[in-house]
């Protein structure tokens, strides 16, 4: 008897809006220093909370307030696309990936 146990379901994608009080495109130089006291704190913010692309070393790096809970790290392409249209609502899929 072949018996397989398993079970799944489909669960929906889902959209998910984020707002932002304030962007500031040129917050600091991403460096080892930087990920060290990242690291003291047990936060990394080394990587965009957008696009989540890993920040490199010598990268300017931009901070964001959202407007439910504590600052994130963007990175400057994201930041640009987010000042750029004045539109404070940023919309995530449910990966994390830009959406549209």
């Amino acid at each position: 008897m072949d018996c397989q146990m398993r079970l799944s379901k489909h669960i929906p994608a889902r959209t998910k809006t984020i707002r932002f009080r304030w962007c500031k495109r040129d917050f600091c130089t991403m460096s080892q220093r930087y990920r060290d006291v990242r690291a003291m704190m047990h936060a990394s913010l080394t990587t965009c909370f957008w696009c989540n692309r890993d920040i490199e070393d010598g990268e300017m790096m931009a901070l964001a307030a959202r407007e439910k809970g504590g600052n994130v790290v963007l990175c400057q392409e994201c930041a640009a696309e987010l000042l750029e249209t004045g539109n404070t609502d940023v919309v995530l899929d449910k990966k994390g990936e830009k959406d549209g």
